[in-house]
């Protein structure tokens, strides 16, 4: 996928073509500047459309630097990693995500495991703002 709304309307207009229901977007903490600090106006333009947006490489961008910090400081508060902040603040502006680790001598079971233990909490509005702007 990686389709931009204007893609999308080309596909939805020919209705020989299959409509697709998920767009894989580059998408997550620290994306803002891709978007025009609006990330959450590419949700919009694609549910307008009816379909689904999934991050790709949801983790990417938030594990480093200021966004690391922030997504530490706001997981203390619920006892999360950052990345479960991360990943929290994807399912909180109503996207999907998926997450790749293949190698166990890396650990990657585990970290699949603590990536789906994101639903025992809910960012505030304010903490969505915060981490949408960066």
């Amino acid at each position: 996928s990686n389709f931009s709304p204007k893609q999308l309307d080309v596909i939805l207009a020919d209705k020989s073509a299959t409509t697709p229901t998920v767009n894989q977007l580059p998408y997550g903490v620290g994306f803002a500047n891709i978007y025009g600090g609006n990330a959450a106006s590419v949700v919009a333009e694609n549910a307008k459309r009816g379909v689904v947006v999934q991050a790709w490489s949801p983790l990417q961008r938030a594990l480093r630097g200021s966004r690391l910090a922030s997504c530490t400081q706001i997981g203390q508060k619920y006892s999360k990693t950052a990345a479960q902040v991360a990943l929290r603040w994807i399912a909180d502006t109503g996207c999907t995500f998926t997450t790749a680790g293949t190698r166990k001598r890396d650990g990657a079971s585990a970290r699949f495991r603590e990536n789906f233990d994101i639903f025992d909490f809910q960012l505030t509005q304010e903490e969505i703002a915060a981490l949408s702007k960066l």
